[in-house]
């Protein structure tokens, strides 16, 4: 099952204070950005972030990966989306100010 445009833009709504946000269409579901760096994963209708030892004891739960073969990512708790916004904005800051700036790409001759 993948996302609909709907909970994607739901996603989008709940982080409309994170700068630059975009979602990019990958693999039939979509990597969410911020200033090119990307920090979560809209999969199977769930709101995914990338995790780091300094974030994992945020989430409840830490077994549930956004695809098959996934390391590092952890759904977003439910209520974190439907009444705990504070939160939801201080994971997501603690995860961007973690996660690296992308590598340059190689240019191609």
């Amino acid at each position: 099952m993948s996302t609909s445009s709907s909970t994607l833009d739901y996603f989008l709504e709940c982080l409309s204070w994170v700068p630059d946000l975009r979602a990019k269409a990958m693999f039939g579901e979509y990597g969410i950005y911020s200033d090119e760096k990307m920090f979560a994963l809209a999969c199977d209708g769930t709101l995914f972030f990338k995790t780091f030892p300094e974030t994992i004891h945020y989430f409840a739960d830490t077994e549930t990966k956004a695809y098959p073969g996934s390391k590092n990512t952890a759904p977003a708790n439910p209520e974190w989306l439907e009444s705990e916004r504070e939160t939801l904005i201080q994971v997501a800051n603690h995860t961007l100010s973690l996660t690296p700036p992308p590598k340059p790409k190689k240019r191609k001759c």
